[in-house]
């Protein structure tokens, strides 16, 4: 299945239709074109999302510290995978990748200056929050993204790998 793992890692400083249900809170890039940006993957590379068209791309926000959902929503996104911030560096995203086992031919871990990491969250209706400690307070949805770029939908925070796999086989 060509599909690509797309994962933006939140600075810690301020600064992924069909059967899916709405992750909340509304996101109003749903059932539109998916807002284009350019980060730096784990591997210190470029990557902007365009580049992608032609493959289904799951889309998620985290944070590589996070103590919260942000664990499980990876390690639920890489069950899905084996079945088919500033301290978020590269090399600190290369080691949360190893971390959950995640396939890096597949998966692309995305951070970038603050401006940046800010501006997409921005595109993509993400509102961070900073909390006491360095951690962050924010909305962890994963945007299914067709291959046309079109945004389908979301699921929420530590979503169920039955239901992507099910969307994704639909898709194929």
């Amino acid at each position: 299945m060509h599909l690509l793992w797309l994962t933006i890692g939140l600075m810690t400083t301020p600064l992924v239709a069909v059967g899916i249900a709405a992750a909340e809170p509304p996101f109003p890039v749903i059932h539109k074109p998916a807002p284009d940006f350019v980060l730096i993957d784990q591997d210190g590379r470029q990557i902007r999302l365009t580049q992608f068209r032609g493959k289904l791309v799951l889309l998620t926000f985290f944070y590589a510290n996070c103590t919260d959902v942000c664990p499980l929503t990876t390690a639920a996104l890489a069950r899905v995978q084996r079945a088919d911030p500033l301290r978020d560096t590269p090399a600190a995203l290369r080691a949360y990748a190893k971390r959950y086992q995640a396939d890096r031919r597949g998966w692309h871990f995305l951070t970038g200056d603050p401006q940046a990491v800010a501006a997409v969250h921005r595109r993509y209706s993400i509102e961070v929050r900073p909390l006491a400690g360095g951690l962050q307070d924010h909305a962890v949805p994963t945007f299914l993204i067709d291959r046309t770029g079109m945004v389908l939908g979301a699921y929420g925070a530590n979503p169920d790998p039955a239901d992507i796999i099910q969307d994704l086989t639909r898709l194929h």
